[in-house]
């Protein structure tokens, strides 16, 4: 029976996965591909028919041989991958081997004479939708676009161990610097060049914290400045969250920065200068100091 593969090395993205596989999916049934078991758990309760758990490699890279194999055999009809630097990565490793097309950054894929996706293009003024009718076909797809499906009865789990000719060894793991978590979080407070000193990122924080929020930034605070970690910036080249609320100090809201916050619910910016292009991409502006204007938001939410 023909297939659609999720391949991913991390729960949640799995979860997403699955959910666009099962909108997708016809006749097909539903394989979950993983080095992870976190990971084939999580699938094996959330729409995968089919869980298969590799072991004997050091890192997800390592399977690709081992998954392209299988899929000259199987003959998927798709593969879908997150699109986080790993996932396109493995995405271009098994698109080259296997000669398949591979569309990256999907917004959204459709079932129609063949798979028709959607995707930004130009730092997001441009929507391309293209149709391929190759199989398999690849593809990887943005973060924060399918609702996971609900838990239902778990499907088995097949263990596959293969032996991995690795090229990489791993030699250390160090701790993330970053503790944030964009992608999942429904308040955003973002900091940009309006604040002035490190140390003002306090008021970002303290504005996070009165919203059960976490705190991003624009790419020049992060590689610029370096006063928060790469991890955090938001825009075209960096995360690319869909918060419930996104709040803005400062930021100016060039095309980069707001493509990345584009399927965000509410736009709220906070900047001083009534000009700014911010003002016409939010949803609420608010004309004034930041220095003036968290501090009595942030009396607000504490009285």
């Amino acid at each position: 029976m023909a297939e659609l593969w999720v391949l991913a090395d991390k729960a949640e993205t799995a979860k997403e996965l699955l959910a666009h596989a099962k909108s997708l999916a016809g006749d097909e049934t539903i394989a979950c591909l993983t080095g992870s078991a976190e990971t084939a758990e999580a699938a094996a309760a959330h729409g995968a028919d089919r869980v298969l758990l590799y072991e004997g490699g050091s890192r997800p890279e390592s399977y690709v041989p081992h998954w392209c194999e299988r899929a000259r055999l199987e003959r998927p009809a798709a593969l879908l991958l997150g699109a986080d630097r790993r996932s396109k990565e493995i995405a271009a490793r098994m698109a080259a081997r296997l000669q398949a097309g591979l569309i990256s950054d999907c917004v959204k894929l459709e079932r129609r004479e063949g798979f028709y996706s959607e995707r930004y293009l130009f730092g997001g003024l441009c929507l391309a939708g293209e149709t391929t009718g190759s199989a398999p076909f690849l593809a990887t797809m943005a973060a924060g676009k399918a609702q996971p499906l609900p838990a239902g009865a778990p499907a088995s789990v097949e263990k596959v161990t293969v032996s991995c000719d690795d090229a990489v060894r791993r030699i250390d793991l160090r701790p993330h610097r970053s503790a944030s978590n964009l992608m999942e979080a429904k308040v955003i407070v973002c900091a940009g060049r309006g604040v002035a000193k490190q140390e003002d990122l306090k008021l970002a924080e303290e504005l996070a914290r009165a919203l059960g929020g976490e705190v991003g930034c624009t790419r020049p605070v992060a590689e610029e400045r370096h006063w928060m970690p790469e991890e955090n910036y938001i825009g075209i080249t960096g995360k690319k969250p869909a918060p419930e609320l996104y709040i803005t100090l400062g930021v100016s809201g060039q095309i980069q920065h707001m493509s990345g916050v584009r399927d965000s619910k509410c736009i709220v910016a906070i900047e001083k200068n009534d000009g700014a292009p911010i003002t016409e991409a939010a949803d609420y502006t608010i004309i004034g100091d930041l220095y003036e204007v968290v501090p009595k938001m942030l009396a607000e939410l504490r009285s």
